[in-house]
């Protein structure tokens, strides 16, 4: 460790370098942080436990989300791994930190741009979509695009252009990461406008265009009226008295 810690020190920096171990973190961000790792994973093992045995969730749509949430829980142990590497000043998880920096909000951000275009696939090209689309095909280009983004991301370590053992990222690395992000985010963005719009469109082509006058319903509640007597009460006496004075 001794040996590892002096070879570091003898690293010269070069100018877009960044080392990951110098950030200042203080109580309140390590706190916060923390309470989101925790409160992010927990979330999100509910939603794969909750696809994975839920027969009825076992279409294409749940399979992505499900994904979603795996990659989601990869990025959250990255950001965990990073405050080890800060706080505790850990070597090896530094490691873990710069190969996965910042290759898996990248994977996340692909997985969330294929299930919006597996939404408005199947709202526009339906009886494709439903002969053609399963779970295989879906798990299948998942991996393809998870192993070519992480392969592309990761090609300045496995060419020997960067060392994981330096435990530094370099800023130009982070800006094209950052940009092919941005245009991810710009994709999901216009995919969900479309599929609003279609789903607009279909809405307005299979509800009938006529409009039926609002019928409106009051409820009343009448309490009994009893109905006035023809016959009133000085009547009623005079009728007595008249008989009694008569029959007797």
């Amino acid at each position: 460790m001794d040996g590892e810690k002096s070879a570091l020190a003898n690293i010269t920096l070069g100018k877009y370098d960044y080392p990951v171990m110098e950030q200042n973190i203080s109580a309140a961000q390590t706190s916060f942080r923390t309470s989101v790792i925790c409160v992010g994973i927990l979330l999100n093992c509910v939603v794969l436990f909750v696809v994975i045995f839920s027969r009825q969730l076992h279409y294409p749509r749940h399979i992505f989300w499900a994904t979603i949430s795996i990659f989601e829980c990869l990025f959250l142990v990255d950001m965990a791994l990073e405050l080890v590497t800060v706080l505790r000043r850990d070597h090896l998880a530094c490691r873990f930190v710069i190969l996965f920096y910042p290759v898996d909000y990248s994977i996340l951000l692909i997985c969330m741009s294929l299930a919006a275009l597996d939404r408005y696939l199947s709202i526009v090209r339906y009886e494709w979509y439903q002969a053609n689309v399963t779970n295989r095909h879906v798990i299948l280009s998942i991996a393809i695009a998870v192993g070519v983004t992480y392969v592309i991301f990761t090609s300045p370590f496995w060419t020997g252009y960067r060392s994981i053992y330096t435990c530094t990222t370099t800023i130009i690395h982070s800006l094209w990461a950052f940009t092919w992000n941005l245009f991810l985010g710009i994709v999901c963005l216009v995919l969900h406008f479309r599929i609003f719009i279609e789903t607009k469109t279909l809405i307005r082509h299979y509800v009938p265009k006529y409009r039926r006058k609002p019928v409106t319903v009051k409820f009343e509640n009448k309490s009994f009226i009893r109905q006035p007597s023809n016959i009133s009460s000085g009547n009623l006496l005079f009728l007595f008295l008249f008989c009694f004075v008569f029959f007797t």
